[in-house]
This record gives structure tokens, sequence and C-alpha cells, in this order.
């Protein structure tokens, strides 16, 4: 009986010395033993992996800003992050999370505002600039990638940079956050004024693939010329517009 309430206690003294540890957990310890392939640093770290914060972050050698966040600590143990996370800098963002471990789950109130920059985002265009407004209600998550989307998606000021400077435009794709039966997720484009009045439609299909598709017409004759050089010529319908379509992966 006495060795059976000996080793009662200690597992409720390990228990709770380990819930202890997890609960003070150095947020450095954590970000410390990320994986290298990350490529994402923090110049100085502070507070615990539930509330903490991540001084000059910066991912594949780009400044990001920097991050704090709050996270409810019996979730974690379940294998979740549920609670808050807020970025400023270069990248400005903020949003309420609710995923697993493996990146599933859902994103709410997700708003940022970025530059299309390639100092800020590797993989953003050379030749051209622009800012990237989100206003998310909604974002339902599998494997990290996006399955459904809840809200809208703006490009303002695309400009074209270089030795041929030109004004584009500012654009919208609007999702109603609803789950297509293919698990594509729509969204619905427009202009937002510019030398281009477009309309059409934005297709996320999975796991990271994407479609693009509408109508284009120039409101100068400089922006019609272009029109007519990027869509190789293809003719306009009875209302002057241009069919186009691209696709890609992100």
């Amino acid at each position: 009986m006495k060795r059976g309430r000996l080793a009662l206690l200690l597992v409720a003294g390990l228990f709770v010395f380990g819930t202890v540890l997890i609960a003070y957990l150095p947020a450095s310890w954590v970000v410390m033993r990320l994986p290298a392939e990350l490529q994402f640093q923090c110049a100085d770290v502070g507070g615990s992996i539930f509330e903490g914060e991540c001084l000059g972050a910066s991912l594949r050698g780009k400044r990001l800003g920097d991050a704090t966040w709050n996270l409810k600590r019996l979730e974690i143990l379940r294998g979740r992050l549920v609670g808050d996370l807020d970025l400023r800098g270069a990248l400005n963002a903020r949003a309420d999370l609710d995923v697993s471990f493996a990146g599933s789950g859902e994103l709410r109130n997700l708003t940022a505002n970025f530059p299309l920059d390639p100092a800020v985002l590797p993989a953003a265009p050379v030749d051209q600039r622009a800012t990237i407004v989100l206003d998310l209600k909604r974002v339902v998550l599998e494997t990290r990638a996006p399955r459904t989307i809840e809200g809208s998606l703006e490009l303002q000021n695309l400009r074209q940079v270089g030795a041929r400077p030109l004004e584009l435009g500012s654009y919208r794709a609007e999702f109603d956050g609803k789950a297509q039966p293919d698990g594509n997720s729509l969204g619905q484009l427009r202009d937002l004024g510019g030398p281009f009045e477009m309309v059409g439609a934005v297709t996320l299909t999975p796991p990271n693939g994407y479609l693009v598709q509408g109508t284009i017409a120039g409101r100068t004759a400089q922006a019609e010329s272009l029109v007519r050089e990027i869509t190789i010529g293809a003719p306009p319908d009875t209302s002057g517009r241009t069919p186009f379509s691209f696709e890609g992966s992100y």
C-alpha cells in the first residue's frame, strides 16, 4: 500500500514538474530548435512559448518585423496552437489561430499589409511593385495550404519598374467562404480603377495551384495597346473586352 502511494506521489510530482516546465519554457529554446530548412531567425527572443516575442524576425534572410503571440496552454498540450499572433514591421499582420502542429485548422480575423517587393518576398517579381492588403474573416487550412477563404485580397497601386515604368492599377478579389464540391476556393476579381478594366475569377486549386481568368480592356490607347500585346492579338468580344487566362502555383 505504501509503495502504491509512493508511486502515485512520484507520478503526480513528475506531472506537476512537467507542467511547470512547459508553462515557463522559454521561447528562445523553441526558436533555436526550429528546423534549419525553415531559415527563420530572431534577433532577440523573450517570454515563453505561450506569451512571447520575436524581435527582428527574418525568413530566408528577409526581415519581417517584430512578432508577438499569446497561446492557450492546454491547447498546446493537445497538439494545437490556439491564440493570436501579431507581426509589425516590413510585413504587418494579425490573426486568431486555431491550428494543429501539422498546419490544419483555421485562421480568423486575418489582416495583413505588406509590399510586393523582392526585398520582403523573395518570390516577388523583380520588375513589379505593389501593396498587398488582406482582410479575411476565415481561412480553413489543410496541411498549411488554404482550402476555404472568406474575405478580400487587394493588390494596390501595381506598377512596373525599371527601364519601362508603367502604372498598372489596383485590383480586388473577394472570396465568399463557400466550399466547392471539387475542393477549389473561388473568388471574384475586379479592378479598382486605373488604366485597365478587368472582371474575372480567381480559383485556388489543391494543393497549391491557382487559376486567374476573365476579360480585360484598356481605358486608354496605351493600355489597350498593351492588352493587345499581352493577349497575343486575341480578338475582343462585342463589348470590347478581351478574354485572358493564366495559372501557376504558390
